[in-house]
């Protein structure tokens, strides 16, 4: 080939590249539709060099949908992603937490009489099924996350995962937990925390945990107040988090995970939202201080005022909640007051508590190694929506 037409073909490849690497991801379907334009461009696309620079030069990765945990399990779509269902019916599963491309489910084997997890990826319907650890304990709690190092978790998928499982014992008046790799596919041995119950009752919410840096932090009930249990990654240890009674008494919080390594706590009352972070000052002391207070009452449809309105999640590395009304569930942009509808279905009714959980990552065309078909039909993936 002479010289000069390989250097123009090299002047086009790089054009295409930079015109394809602009393709919003929250819309896959244009990526989808890139590679199937032709063979060129789906090798392009399923690079691992196009994959990183898209990342790059994106660096958020979109919320292609949501699992929540009313009534039943179930993958909301946001964007035209179909994810790959698991192998279980929606009614056997529930939604324990969803974190770097992975939901972690749980469901009861009748079979084997106990209950096990089940680690999904939506993108490549990838599972693996590890037991829970035979732990004491009246109610439990589990996080997933990414295990790989330097990892920016914009999709991450194959990569090795955590499981972190905690166990409240009302009766020991202590916490356990243990820890799930899939490098070994073994638990590690677990840690308690005396938590010391004067209490009648203690137990986790149904609201989500966040990660912020290298711990996870659970949110727990007290006898009708509330708290929160710090697992820490590096140091492999429980402790108890009390809120200060200069909070007053929230009564349905969500934790929040800051962009700047902070953790939050929203609560939402008549409207009022209240929003408080954790400061750590030089001597290491920590206290929670009230940022903000933003009254949502002219930016949230409402169509009964006698219904509740609450929060049940949050995106993690943001100040982004989500709401739920009579008459739908919302996402909310706390720094722009910006609102956005998710579901019209997903309504607040009296009595029934759920929380959302987002899924985000970045798309893989099929041909990356990340996905092997998709189909125009079905969606983006090649598993029923």
């Amino acid at each position: 080939m002479p010289p000069e037409l390989v250097r123009q073909l090299g002047e086009m490849e790089e054009l295409v590249e930079e015109i394809l690497i602009r393709l919003p991801p929250d819309e896959p379907g244009n990526l989808l539709s890139a590679s199937l334009a032709c063979k060129p461009w789906r090798r392009l696309l399923a690079s691992r060099g196009f994959r990183r620079r898209y990342r790059d030069f994106h660096r958020t990765p979109p919320m292609l949908g949501f699992l929540h945990s009313w009534l039943c399990t179930e993958f909301v779509p946001t964007t035209d992603f179909r994810p790959r269902e698991p192998d279980l019916l929606q009614s056997r599963y529930s939604v324990e937490d969803c974190r770097h491309g992975r939901v972690l489910l749980q469901y009861f084997d009748r079979d084997a009489n106990m209950p096990l997890l089940v680690i999904w990826e939506p993108v490549t319907g990838s599972q693996t099924v590890p037991r829970c650890p035979e732990m004491p304990g009246t109610t439990s709690a589990a996080s997933v996350l990414c295990a790989a190092d330097g990892c920016r978790h914009g999709d991450c998928h194959f990569g090795p995962t955590l499981v972190v499982f905690v166990n409240l014992d009302e009766e020991a008046r202590a916490a356990t937990a243990s820890v799930y790799s899939s490098e070994t596919g073994n638990w590690s041995s677990p840690v308690t925390l005396d938590v010391g119950f004067a209490e009648i009752e203690i137990s986790f919410t149904m609201m989500p945990s966040v990660l912020v840096g290298d711990a996870l932090y659970f949110p727990i009930s007290r006898d009708h107040n509330n708290g929160i249990l710090k697992y820490d990654l590096g140091e492999s240890c429980l402790s108890d988090i009390h809120l200060p009674w200069s909070m007053g008494c929230p009564i349905a919080p969500i934790l929040m995970a800051s962009d700047d390594g902070r953790l939050g706590l929203a609560d939402l009352y008549d409207f009022n939202l209240s929003l408080w972070w954790r400061e750590v000052d030089p001597d290491g002391v920590a206290s929670w201080a009230q940022r903000r207070r933003i009254n949502l009452e002219t930016i949230l449809p409402v169509g009964d005022p006698e219904v509740t309105t609450e929060l049940v999640g949050s995106i993690e590395g943001s100040v982004i909640v989500f709401a739920i009304t009579d008459l739908g569930t919302y996402m909310i942009d706390l720094k722009s007051l910006s609102l956005k509808q998710l579901s019209s279905e997903l309504c607040q009714q009296e009595d029934i508590t759920w929380a959302l959980f987002p899924y985000l990552s970045f798309y893989s065309p099929p041909g990356s190694g990340v996905v092997a078909e998709a189909s125009h039909e079905a969606g983006l993936g090649d598993g029923d929506a």
